[in-house]
């Protein structure tokens, strides 16, 4: 979630809150690296086993990367002193049935409550996970990482994404159905056996999840309620997105479509809709060719620009949102593929 603000900073809090970080970093790196030399020594350490496959791997960097950039964007100084405020938690209030609006609520009074010490916390665990995913090698340390990936997320997408906004008027245009439940779902497709990830039916439940994926995108960008077929919320959100501090490279096009859409929401609509469903039966129905692939990489890519911003920029962002991780999953799936797979997508070339 992204939110453009310029209310003043509290120099004392943040001051704090950066010195405990040196000193939390400090030690890090202190008895980190104890650890590590003590691993080279007893020649025990290594980044991957030898025997993981090249898809498991850049999942493995892939989702830890993901959760170190987290947490280097938890220290962001907005996030110390306007999270709960008209930063990334009050906005998800809008629209949300009451139960959720209360999990929500209750999470922000837990947040104010210390709200120094709730973002050390935020930033060294996301850090402390991603760390231990990338280097824990094939041991308990990873597996540990990764239990502790999917409690973490599961935490976070309810009091800290509102549950993707699935019940107030998503998309996955604004990275509906949250971020982090793709960081859920990878941690747990890690925890299989390796040898998991060569049977064909692993193959099929990648295939379906990715076409799953489509079909509630093109429900939720259909539904009557959610309001997308208005002009006003249409363009306001494409709108709200440009005006967020960034590049004229990224905001430029924005302006653009949003102006286009506020004079013809009902075509535009039809058509976002459209693609997402016929990406939907292309992974679901048929055998995903390589066209179908490409297709699907130009649409998320497009649709993380143009919807989701890329989700880091504003100062307020937490993640770079769902698409960051659907175009990790499209990769690994490009490698999860036999070469010899004449009905299914090729590997791209690099």
């Amino acid at each position: 979630m992204l939110m453009g603000v310029t209310h003043p900073v509290h120099v004392n809090t943040l001051t704090v809150f950066y010195v405990m970080n040196l000193v939390i970093a400090l030690l890090v790196i202190t008895f980190g690296g104890l650890v590590v030399v003590t691993r080279l020594q007893q020649h025990k350490f290594q980044l991957f086993a030898s025997d993981s496959s090249s898809a498991r791997n850049v999942l493995i960097f892939g989702l830890g990367s993901l959760w170190l950039l987290d947490g280097l964007l938890q220290a962001q100084p907005l996030m110390v002193t306007q999270f709960t405020t008209s930063g990334a938690l009050a906005p998800l209030l809008t629209g949300q049935p009451a139960l959720v609006a209360a999990v929500v609520r209750l999470g922000m009074h837990l947040w104010r409550l210390h709200p120094l010490v709730w973002n050390l916390v935020a930033t060294w665990m996301q850090i402390g996970i991603g760390t231990v995913i990338v280097l824990g090698g094939e041991t308990r340390w990873r597996r540990i990482g990764l239990w502790t990936s999917v409690g973490w997320g599961l935490l976070v997408w309810g009091p800290g994404e509102g549950f993707g906004s699935l019940f107030s008027g998503g998309s996955w245009l604004v990275g509906s159905p949250g971020s982090v439940l793709f960081y859920v779902l990878a941690a747990g497709v890690l925890l299989l056996p390796p040898t998991q990830w060569r049977s064909p039916r692993f193959l099929r439940v990648w295939q379906t999840m990715i076409g799953a994926l489509w079909a509630l995108a093109a429900f939720l960008q259909a539904w009557p309620a959610n309001g997308w077929w208005s002009s006003h919320k249409f363009s306001a959100f494409l709108m709200s997105q440009a005006r967020m501090p960034q590049p004229s490279l990224f905001s430029a096009p924005l302006y653009a479509g949003a102006r286009a859409i506020v004079q013809f929401p009902l075509p535009w609509n039809v058509g976002v809709v459209g693609i997402f469903l016929t990406l939907a039966l292309l992974w679901i129905l048929g055998h995903p060719t390589r066209l179908t692939w490409w297709l699907t990489v130009g649409v998320t890519w497009s649709t993380w620009w143009f919807g989701q911003d890329f989700g880091v920029l504003g100062g307020m962002g937490t993640d770079p949102n769902s698409g960051a991780l659907v175009l990790l999953g499209l990769v690994v799936y490009a490698l999860i593929v036999p070469p010899s797979a004449d009905h299914a997508v090729s590997r791209p070339a690099c």
